[in-house]
């Protein structure tokens, strides 16, 4: 599934804090069944992501993200090779994590790259709504 999104330079953005990611294993499980390794609640928190109004909504972001990159992508059929380079190469992430909730114990959401690796430097914790 990463390398369909990483050279359809597409990004998946805000992708369920405690969900696991396409591709990772359950340490439980002895073969990887996609959406069917989900506990329930990663299942209930996923439908949550997508159902979401907000703008921590699960949605694809196209990669040329600049304003009227994508018009001119699709007007004069030029990839943005840098870009998509970025994505395969797994120099940028292919999913970005929303921003872990103001009490975890995490500072920085998950992303992860075409080649499975993962870091935690996405989106920074939410901030408290009694703090501001």
């Amino acid at each position: 599934m990463l390398p369909c999104l990483a050279s359809s330079e597409l990004v998946l953005v805000n992708w369920p804090e405690g969900v696991m990611f396409p591709g990772e294993e359950r340490a439980s499980c002895t073969m990887r069944k996609g959406i069917s390794d989900l506990m329930r609640v990663e299942c209930s928190k996923l439908l949550a992501a997508l159902n979401d109004t907000e703008d921590t909504q699960l949605h694809i972001r196209s990669v040329p993200r600049h304003k009227g990159a994508c018009m001119y992508h699709m007007i004069h059929n030029k990839a943005t090779n840098t870009e998509k380079a970025a994505l395969i190469s797994s120099e940028e992430p292919v999913i970005i994590g929303t921003a872990p909730p103001h009490d975890s114990n995490k500072i920085r959401g998950k992303r992860m790259f075409c080649n499975l690796k993962t870091d935690r430097l996405g989106p920074k914790r939410m901030v408290s709504k009694a703090a501001t």
